[in-house]
């Protein structure tokens, strides 16, 4: 593992919806854990992802009684499943800086507490601003889960990322020729 390697608590959806389009890799931009409730989620019953997760090299982490607690807490407060809760807990008790997931609602928790979000879309992003993944290769990506992933994208919110993609691209190529001469 690489030092400059963000810490980050990973929830089932990006593990379901990258595996779904081949990128799963991509969530190796990250030191990544994974709360003993998500590995159960998509292990258990055999969800995308659950091969990768297997043999990857993420930790999982079993929760302290005080973290379960709090995973409880925020369950009932707000609604959210287990797993997600779980993450958000840990992220709350061991400072990691981001919370990796797909869900709106968990989202909208992790921010409560001053946690970073990001999904799959935003870990695709970085994977591509960090060079893991060429440019054909993140748009074929985001392309794919829009159409062929189980992740809800509306076509505005798609298209609105393509831009941003296409927009990175040039000023990152601005730049690199800006730098040449």
């Amino acid at each position: 593992m690489s030092e400059d390697k963000r810490r980050a608590v990973l929830n089932a959806g990006p593990i379901i919806h990258l595996s779904e389009i081949n990128c799963f890799n991509a969530i190796e931009i990250f030191h990544v854990v994974v709360p003993k409730a998500v590995y159960n989620e998509v292990v258990r019953y055999g969800k995308p992802g659950s091969k990768e997760l297997r043999e990857s090299k993420i930790g999982v982490i079993e929760l302290t009684e005080d973290e379960k607690v709090l995973a409880k807490r925020l369950c009932d407060l707000y609604r959210i499943e287990v797993g997600e809760a779980e993450a958000i807990a840990i992220c709350i008790s061991r400072d990691y800086e981001l919370f990796l997931t797909d869900d709106r609602d968990a989202r909208e928790v992790g921010e409560l507490y001053d946690t970073e979000v990001h999904g799959s879309l935003g870990i695709i992003f970085r994977a591509y601003r960090e060079a893991i993944f060429e440019y054909e290769q993140v748009k074929d990506a985001i392309h794919s889960l829009y159409r062929k992933s189980s992740l809800f994208m509306t076509k505005r919110v798609y298209e609105r990322v393509v831009r941003m993609l296409e927009e990175y691209r040039e000023t990152a190529q601005s730049d690199r020729e800006g730098t040449k001469r």
